[in-house]
């Protein structure tokens, strides 16, 4: 097997003034804003009944709640012959050796369907890079009112 030349990035659009390299910019969703200088490739996004369940029943609520269901649904979404050929457009893209970043609005990569995409292509030799990384856990129990003495 190949080994791909090509380098695979992860990124919401904050994340991209960190790409340093040329790529060609894949936004992965089912529409929505357009982000400027992107493929839209819908191939790659969550289905349109997974994101309506995101949006109408867990946005908002912590991710230990609901992201093992939406990993689960959306890696089964990944057999589909939809999301197969997206992959496979991704990978012999790699293989020519052009950089390719995917890109959608989840500001935390950890719990977004870019890391499980990206990851997909681990056991092919690609190790994802993510352009704008949570480094550590959000403090969200630390109010402002904490620090006005």
């Amino acid at each position: 097997m190949n080994k791909p030349l090509g380098k695979l990035y992860t990124s919401n659009p904050a994340g991209l003034r960190n790409l340093k390299v040329d790529a060609e910019i894949w936004q992965i969703t089912r529409g929505g804003v357009s982000i400027p200088n992107t493929i839209l490739v819908k191939d790659l996004a969550p289905s349109t009944h997974l994101f309506q369940t995101f949006v109408q029943d867990w946005k908002g609520k912590p991710f230990e709640e609901w992201w093992h269901f939406y990993e689960k649904k959306f890696v089964l979404e990944m057999e589909t012959d939809e999301k197969l050929k997206g992959l496979r457009e991704v990978y012999k893209r790699l293989l020519l050796g052009i950089n390719v970043v995917l890109v959608c609005f989840c500001k935390d990569h950890r719990y977004c369907h870019r890391k499980i995409v990206g990851d997909f292509f681990k056991p092919y030799g690609v190790d994802p890079v993510e352009l704008n990384p949570i480094s550590q856990e959000q403090l969200s129990f630390l109010l402002k009112e904490d620090f006005d003495a």
